[in-house]
């Protein structure tokens, strides 16, 4: 993954081939537009992995919650963290992430 300095990643890259250490659930609550769900996921789509798991839902207040469970390193998920929450109608980024030997097979 290439560093992006005005996201303020300034960590040295991985090496190539290694598999990620672990794994990110980002939750979002976001302005219901009508293109939000593709720009929630080109900033997913940075991390070149498809997501386990994703979710979408529209609230009924007009905003629109997304959940998604990403194979990645740690600093890969707090640059996407920090990218999903520079997107305008984002009001929420809240990064969860866990270690390899943490992560249950059902999830």
């Amino acid at each position: 993954m290439t560093a992006d300095v005005y996201a303020g990643d300034v960590a040295a890259p991985e090496s190539p081939g290694k598999s990620p250490p672990g794994a990110a659930m980002f939750s979002v609550v976001a302005d219901a537009d009508a293109d939000v769900i593709l720009r929630v996921s080109a900033a997913l789509n940075l991390l070149n992995v498809a997501p386990r798991r994703f979710h979408m839902e529209s609230r009924p207040e007009g905003t629109a919650a997304f959940s998604a469970w990403v194979d990645c390193a740690a600093p890969q998920a707090e640059l996407i963290a920090r990218k999903l929450q520079q997107l305008t109608s984002v009001r929420e980024v809240v990064l969860e992430y866990a270690d390899r030997g943490t992560i249950g097979t059902d999830e």
